[in-house]
């Protein structure tokens, strides 16, 4: 098959981030691929789809209603969207495609039936020989999570993996076999959706051919507040993989204390107490919470 004749469709989700929703479309326009669906997902007022219409009429824009749904209910309403018979793209606002990433995503999700999800080498917006993502891994004993990052030359080569996020291309094979996302509202819904799919029987992959960048602060002392700005959301949804995902959940139980006092030094330094309090509360609650342990999770039907 032909790379021309793969459909993808990219999936966005917007929440007051027009700008950077607008620049993502015209990284995505530039990037010479010509089978694209784009998606955006509005969560906001209406009046970053009356405008996105105007500026990209080949873009379909849809509102996910009155009730905020988070990430994981745009998404799924984009699924329910998207053309049955692409791969899907998914892909936040604050990214800029490089031009043949698109491509050479398809590229490696087409050399073997097994691969299920491809990631690209995602480097920082503001330093373009940085890594800021090459893949990624939340330790099924005690729930650690690591990230490919370092200076650029050092993830050259291609690679299996267990995750990701930020951008992912994930195969039409795979969509069909285990659906959408866990409805989590954000925060290891991503890191769900890719252990599904190892368990399912596909392979993940790292492409460093295939180019983005993010939008994101490379100095601590600015991103790593961010990683408690969503602390009671992290903190549930973390022992919800874990219950789901972990291989001894008596193990997680001995490693938090670990865990949590790491974001307690955290909490302090950056003086966001409180955030590490809500980080607790949250990871009792996941205990509690029900667990869904099925592999697939039906897409949404589209409501006409």
């Amino acid at each position: 098959m032909s790379k021309k004749s793969i459909g993808v469709t990219t999936l966005t989700p917007s929440y007051n981030d027009k700008i950077r929703v607008f620049r993502l479309l015209d990284s995505i326009k530039n990037s010479g691929y010509s089978n694209v669906e784009s998606i955006v997902i509005v969560g906001d007022s209406g009046d970053t789809i009356a405008e996105g219409r105007k500026k990209y009429p080949w873009v379909k824009w849809l509102h996910s209603g009155p009730i905020d749904v988070g990430q994981t209910g745009r998404y799924n309403i984009g699924f329910a969207h998207a053309n049955p018979k692409n791969h899907m793209l998914y892909c936040d606002s604050d990214v800029v495609f490089e031009k043949d990433m698109i491509m050479k995503l398809v590229k490696r999700a087409e050399s073997k039936k097994k691969i299920g999800v491809v990631t690209p080498m995602i480097l920082y917006l503001e330093d373009r020989n940085w890594i800021n993502q090459a893949g990624a891994e939340v330790d099924l004993k005690t729930g650690r999570v690591s990230i490919g990052w370092g200076k650029k030359e050092d993830y050259l080569k291609a690679m299996k993996v267990q995750g990701s996020g930020t951008v992912m291309l994930f195969t039409r094979d795979l969509v069909n076999k285990i659906g959408c996302f866990e409805d989590w509202y954000m925060c290891y819904f991503d890191p769900d959706y890719c252990v599904r799919a190892l368990k399912a029987g596909f392979e993940n992959w790292y492409e460093p051919k295939a180019i983005c960048y993010h939008d994101q602060p490379k100095d601590d002392n600015l991103w790593r507040p961010r990683i408690l700005s969503r602390a009671w959301l992290s903190g549930r949804n973390r022992t919800l993989f874990m219950r789901k995902h972990g291989t001894n959940i008596l193990l997680y139980i001995v490693f938090l204390p670990f865990l949590l006092g790491y974001y307690l030094k955290e909490s302090i330094k950056y003086n966001i107490f409180p955030k590490w309090w809500e980080l607790v509360c949250g990871t009792v609650v996941g205990f509690f919470s029900p667990v869904n342990h099925e592999v697939y999770i039906p897409i949404p039907k589209v409501q006409e």
